[in-house]
């Protein structure tokens, strides 16, 4: 049995469209202010992942690999005996996180760990060059890119599971 990561992307939009679960009523609300109080819109992150809906809502996850080494890089999760120094300890769970993404982690019903999350901004701000072998990762910070065209505007988050 082996560590899996689950990763999903956000923006910051006071846009309403978006796919997968959402959160109605903070939907309707937003809407009904900016209709009837003439207020300003009300920026959020959603979710940018797309969505297919069975039996229950299922993202198509933009990274899906299981390298160890990014996952030390990314939480300090199976960091072990390695020595990386993480971008970061695992944050917890945003407090602002997309319905999707909160979604997610009720399904995983407490059996996901060391959740966390990064801006586009902070993972292009990082120094990837001392480390290998992380081409299909490098490929979806590449992708990240074209959800906005601020990287202040587009995070991921994710947790990890065993």
């Amino acid at each position: 049995m082996g560590c899996d990561i689950h990763f999903f992307t956000e923006r910051w939009t006071s846009d309403n469209k978006y796919e997968g679960p959402k959160d109605l009523s903070e939907d309707r609300d937003k809407k009904l202010g900016e209709i009837l109080e003439n207020c300003e819109p009300n920026y959020r992150w959603v979710s940018a992942d797309s969505w297919s809906k069975d039996d229950s809502w299922h993202a198509d996850e933009m990274y899906n690999g299981r390298s160890y080494y990014l996952f030390a890089i990314l939480a300090d999760v199976r960091n072990g005996s390695s020595g990386i120094d993480p971008i970061d300890y695992p944050r917890g769970i945003p407090d602002d996180a997309s319905s999707g993404y909160k979604y997610v982690v009720d399904r995983w019903d407490g059996d996901g760990h060391s959740h966390s999350y990064f801006t586009l901004d902070e993972l292009l701000n990082f120094d990837w060059s001392k480390y290998e072998m992380l081409g299909d990762f490098m490929e979806t910070i590449e992708q990240m890119k074209s959800i906005d065209p601020d990287p202040k505007n587009v995070r991921c988050c994710f947790f990890f599971d065993n």
